[in-house]
Formats: C-alpha cells, sequence, structure tokens
C-alpha cells in the first residue's frame, strides 16, 4: 500500500515572495476605537467625510468609515460630521458608542450648490490622482416602506448613462440563471496551465500570481477541526509575508509571492515557516502536503455564518440584475434551512464607478434577512460608461463597513460582476489591500461572473478567489439570459441553476462536525452537494497528461467543498485515509477507471 501527497504530474514549482509585510485588517470592531461609518439617506456611502474630534479632523475613506481612537475622545463634549453638499450633524460624545458597535451617520442633503473645488479622492501612498470624481447629488423624498425615491441633478464632470435598465424585471423568477463552477482548488494540478500558458500574459497587468501555495490544517486532540483561527507564512526572522483564517473545515490558505515586486518580477525563494499560535514548523509547499498542527483546546462551533452580496449596479449588467435579484432573494430565504438552521446573518453592498450617482451602497449584516431582500430589491443598473469599475472600492466597503462577525464558523462574500477593476497603479495597489484584508478576516471571496467579462478579469478573478480560499461562477447561456457570457479556461464545467449553486456554497463553507458527534453524524446530507462534488481532473485530460495517475487502484480524497487533499493507491485506501490525521468530517473519495468517475461519501471521526 503506497500513499501518494504529490500530484506527480504538476511541474516543480519555483519559489517567491510577498512584495511587503502584511498588516492584519482592523474591519473586526475594536472596541479601543469609535468607528463612523458616514452614508446620505439612499445608503450611500460617502468618502471624504470629514469627522472632526476637537481640533483633530479625520476622513472617511471609500468605504465609508473612519477610525477614532477612544482616547482622543477624552475631554471633548461633541463630535461634528460633515460633508460635501450635506448638512453637518453634531453627536454629543456622551451618546457615542463605547462597546465597538460602529456610529452610523446618515448625512441630510444640502440646499446650498455643490461645492466642486474640493478633492474627492483620497491619496494612497504617496501618489497623489489627478482627476476629481464628482457625483450627483440626489433630491431625495420618503417613498413606500419609508425608502427614498432618487431624482438626481447632473452635476459638473458626472458621466452619461450609456445604459438603461433591463424591463425584466417583471418577468425575473428564481431558478431562470445558469451558471457552472471553477474550483481552481478542486482542480489544482490544472491552474499551472492557466498560470504558466493560457493567461499568463495577464499576471503583468494584475501583478498577481497565485503560484506558491501552503496549505494548513488545525485542529485539536479531540480531532475536531478550528475555524477561524489566524495562522501566517513567516520568514525566518518572524516577519509576516501571508495571513489568514482557518475556514470551517479548520484549514487555511498561504501564499508566498503572491504579488509580484516593485520590479515586476515574482519574489525569490527564501526559507519560510508557518505559525499558529505559539507553535511554528518548516512550511511545506502544495503538492508536498498539509501543514498540520494539533492544539491542546476543547471543541468550540459557533454557529454563526455571515453572507454579503456584493453587487455591480452599473449600466452594463442591466441585462441581468433584475434576475439576479429574485436569485438572491431565493437564496437568502432558503439559506437558514439548507444549512440546518444555522444563524444566517445577510447584508449587501451596490457598487457603481467614480462619477457615477454614488459609488457605494451599504446594507450592513443582520439576522433580519428582510432587510437585506428589500436593500437589494429596490437598486437598478445604471452609470457606468466603460469597462472597468470600482471593484476594489467595493470589497473595501464590504470588508470594512459592513460588521463581520470574527467568531462565525464562516465568511462568504459573493462578488457579482461582469467587469474587473480599472488598472492604474492606485487602483491595483487599493485592489491588493482588500485581497490581503479579506484573506486575514477569513472572508472567502467568490466571483459570479455575469455576461461581458474577458479573460483579463477572468484570470484577476479566479486569482482573488484563490487568494482567500474561495471559489468562482460564471453564468452561462443555457438559460438565454443576458447577452454572451465567457466561457472560462477549464477542462469542463458542469452546470447547474445559479440559485442552487449559492445556496450549495453555503452549505459547503459552513458544515461542520458538532462537538458531540459520532460515527453516523452525515453533516452534509444534501444531494446538490454530493452530486457536485468536483472530479480532479476530466477524462479528456489523459490524452494530454498521461503521467496523471488513474486506474482502479488510485482514489482522490477530496473534502466538502471539493479540495483536494490526497491521492491514495492500492485496495484498503479507506483504512489509510482514517488513519491518516484529518479532523472529523464528511469527506469524497474519488476514482477514475474504465472512462468514469466513481464517488463515495465517507464520514471519518
Amino acid at each position: 500500500m503506497k500513499k501518494i501527497f504529490s500530484l506527480v504530474f504538476l511541474a516543480l514549482l519555483g519559489a517567491g515572495t510577498m512584495s511587503a509585510a502584511m498588516k492584519k485588517s482592523d474591519a473586526f470592531m475594536d472596541a479601543s476605537k469609535l468607528t463612523v461609518i458616514v452614508m446620505d439617506s439612499t445608503q450611500a456611502l460617502l468618502d471624504h467625510a470629514k469627522v472632526k474630534v476637537g481640533k483633530e479632523v479625520y476622513v472617511t475613506s471609500y468605504d465609508g468609515r473612519v477610525l477614532i481612537p477612544q482616547e482622543q475622545l477624552k475631554g471633548i463634549k461633541k463630535i461634528i460630521v460633515d460633508h460635501i453638499s450635506h448638512i453637518e450633524q453634531e453627536f454629543a460624545c456622551s451618546d457615542l458608542p463605547t462597546t465597538g458597535e460602529p456610529l452610523l451617520v446618515y448625512l441630510a442633503e444640502s440646499e446650498v450648490p455643490y461645492r466642486d473645488n474640493e478633492p474627492r479622492w483620497l491619496e494612497l501612498g504617496s501618489a497623489t490622482p489627478k482627476a476629481t470624481a464628482y457625483r450627483a447629488v440626489p433630491t431625495v423624498a420618503p417613498g413606500e416602506d419609508g425608502f427614498y425615491v432618487e431624482e438626481p441633478v447632473m452635476m459638473p464632470g458626472m458621466k452619461e448613462d450609456i445604459y438603461e435598465s433591463s424591463s425584466a424585471a417583471n418577468t425575473a423568477q428564481a431558478g431562470m440563471l445558469t451558471a457552472g463552477e471553477v474550483n481552481d482548488f478542486a482542480k489544482w494540478y490544472f491552474w499551472p496551465i492557466v498560470l504558466d500558458d493560457t493567461h499568463t500574459e495577464f499576471i503583468p497587468t494584475w501583478k498577481i500570481v497565485p503560484r506558491h501555495r501552503y496549505t494548513v490544517q488545525v485542529m485539536n486532540k479531540a480531532g475536531f477541526p478550528i475555524a477561524s483561527r489566524a495562522v501566517a507564512l513567516e520568514d525566518t526572522n518572524g516577519n509576516t509575508l501571508f495571513q489568514a483564517m482557518t475556514d470551517n473545515t479548520g484549514k487555511a490558505e498561504l501564499w508566498y509571492g503572491l504579488l509580484l515586486n516593485k520590479n515586476g518580477e515574482e519574489a525569490a525563494a527564501e526559507s519560510l515557516r508557518i505559525r499558529v499560535e505559539d507553535q511554528t514548523q518548516d512550511a511545506k509547499e502544495q503538492p508536498e502536503g498539509m501543514n498540520t498542527f494539533v492544539l491542546d483546546e476543547p471543541c468550540k462551533v459557533s454557529d454563526d455564518v455571515d453572507v454579503v452580496f456584493v453587487f455591480d449596479a452599473t449600466g452594463s449588467m442591466g441585462d441581468e440584475l433584475n434576475y439576479l435579484q429574485a436569485e438572491m432573494k431565493d437564496v437568502i430565504a432558503r439559506a437558514k434551512d439548507a444549512t440546518g438552521g444555522l444563524n444566517i446573518r445577510t447584508g449587501a453592498i451596490v457598487y457603481r464607478d467614480h462619477g457615477d450617482q454614488y459609488l457605494t451602497r451599504l446594507s450592513r449584516l443582520t439576522e433580519d434577512i428582510s432587510k437585506t431582500q428589500a436593500f437589494i430589491d429596490r437598486q437598478h443598473a445604471s452609470g457606468g460608461g466603460d469597462y472597468p469599475e470600482a471593484v476594489p472600492e467595493a470589497l473595501m466597503a464590504a470588508l470594512n463597513s459592513t460588521g463581520w462577525n470574527e467568531h462565525a464558523r464562516a465568511r462568504i462574500a459573493f462578488l457579482i460582476l461582469d467587469a474587473p477593476c480599472h488598472d492604474g497603479n492606485l487602483t491595483i495597489a487599493l485592489l491588493h489591500e482588500q485581497i490581503l484584508n479579506a484573506a486575514a478576516m477569513g472572508v472567502r471571496i467568490v466571483p459570479v461572473v455575469c455576461s461581458g467579462l474577458k479573460e483579463s478579469g477572468e484570470y484577476l478573478l479566479r486569482s482573488i478567489a484563490l487568494a482567500t480560499n474561495g471559489t468562482s461562477f460564471f453564468l452561462t447561456d443555457d438559460s438565454g439570459i443576458g447577452n454572451t457570457h465567457l466561457e472560462p479556461t477549464t477542462d469542463s464545467l458542469k452546470v447547474e441553476h445559479l440559485n442552487d449553486m449559492l445556496v450549495r456554497t453555503i452549505v459547503e463553507f459552513s458544515a461542520m462536525p458538532g462537538c458531540q458527534t459520532d460515527a453516523n453524524d452525515q453533516m452534509v446530507n444534501d444531494e446538490m452537494v454530493n452530486n457536485f462534488i468536483p472530479n480532479p481532473f476530466d477524462a479528456k485530460d489523459l490524452e494530454h497528461n498521461p503521467d496523471i495517475p488513474h486506474g482502479k487502484g488510485v482514489h482522490y480524497l477530496v473534502d466538502v467543498s471539493g479540495k483536494l487533499l490526497g491521492i491514495y493507491e492500492g485496495e484498503n485506501y479507506q483504512s489509510a485515509i482514517t488513519n491518516h490525521q484529518l479532523p472529523i468530517g464528511v469527506y469524497f473519495i474519488k476514482s477514475f477507471y474504465d472512462g468514469k468517475w466513481y464517488t463515495k461519501k465517507i464520514f471519518i471521526r
């Protein structure tokens, strides 16, 4: 009996390093700081709003957020929040939250004419953008159910809307859109083909290259996976190169040399180690196997799951947005039952681009799913005017201002879009920052690609999914809805209904064994999950890669999300798998012979 953890058909991968040391995001609420989130009455987040604390002035960024040290508030009687073309508000310091909860500020629009001599962009690094972006100043009036009706006033510098929203709102129903999943963790052998052949030309554009992967497994001595635990990839001097958090299976994905260095090159090789709590060990790179840590602590499983939907609402989304709204409403309604009654919180971000009526709008995470549904339902597609959109700013708002629970067993951000971001240096720097922050926070980004995306955007979005331990969805032409959809570069694509796919992913990303589980506990019995666990390769790949291990005696082990964990040979493979150091949970054994795949679900305890 032979146990193989290396995929023999993978070429040896060169070494690299992170271009800069990573700083953990401060997006989780901190009681030592007052978080102020500034919005207008349409829930559009306001960047460059001024928060005056005595003689100090703090300025909100693209996420509408600013952090004020509680020490700075001592002796201060009030704070003042102000923004261009909005009426300032005062808050008595005795009324401010002190428990880490944010202060949500809604500024009313001013009747004073728009002042166009103040900068609308924040500096990022040492460079200052020369352009000045404008937004419309909306006149708002109460609508049905207390919502606001927008009547935007076009201002100088605004882009003209070249699209109109689809009229499909009256006919759109859940279950109409079709999509396929590209899980690059499940088909890890295929990713080097994308990286070094089909999409290599896009690496210099986005300056991101997910090549050197280090999988970490964290469990307790009883064999239960530990979720939401910080793990770090370090150099020999203890400098953090990449940071992540374990998922519902107790695994985390760390990356070395994820970002190109300042010379546009992959970083040079060096010795690395992995840290979990006070334990360290030399790092093993995939496909050499997992880096396993066993902690001496009791089993503790959170029942909380956070899901945020991030929508591109520019005009080019008009052909599909109304259908997506129907799909999201269905997914939100089904999520709680599909996960066995877990505590599901939902939130949403919609975004457009600089110069549009708004940049980002926010609906914070809440247990009242009707609020998220209502927020999504009242959005419409408009604006844009060019291909790229404000993706980094949307991710910034989603990560920093929605109110993630750092102890939840799962944090998922569905990024629904049809275009990547702009490719200027400032924008890419902002995007990189959000990717690193998402990984450090354990927010798994799942792109949902709509019609119109090009191959450059495909590479970027699949890279974001890998960097944050996510997966990628691509809408297909099978539904007959929308414009032509990109066919992603992969060996095979199994098509299903988008709403089922989203629900299935929430189930896969939140499934955990209870602390009192026994050998008969199935954890995941949803046939949607069982039937869509990806195969590690497609039959036709054997023609091009004859060295791929296959046959009656070869067995692939994958987890509940389809992630490939190892390859085993021999008749007693189940005993070998069970005896290996794997946490309690549901796994799938996949075998390929005689031209067919065979799958068996097992429960390891």
